[in-house]
């Protein structure tokens, strides 16, 4: 179901937002971007998506253009 491409996925997100919190709170902002990924995965286990590992995927990376794009190397974003 979840291959190196979510694994790729994670890391990225991580890197992205390793220093974010969320607003006025001492939670890593991570924390959101899995909880995010949960429903999706937990979702599929009630609807059966085709593509579920890349719309985990979406999940994870729903905020990294609007809020680290400055910090994404074009070709790492090409690999997933």
């Amino acid at each position: 179901m979840l291959g190196e491409k979510f694994d790729e996925a994670l890391k990225l997100a991580s890197d992205l937002h390793r220093e974010q919190t969320r607003k006025k709170t001492p939670i890593p902002y991570l924390a959101h971007l899995m909880a995010v990924a949960g429903i999706v995965l937990e979702a599929n286990a009630y609807h059966q998506f085709d593509n579920i590992e890349d719309i985990a995927i979406a999940a994870l990376l729903h905020d990294a253009i609007e809020d680290q794009g400055h910090k994404i190397p074009c070709c790492r974003i090409l690999r997933l």
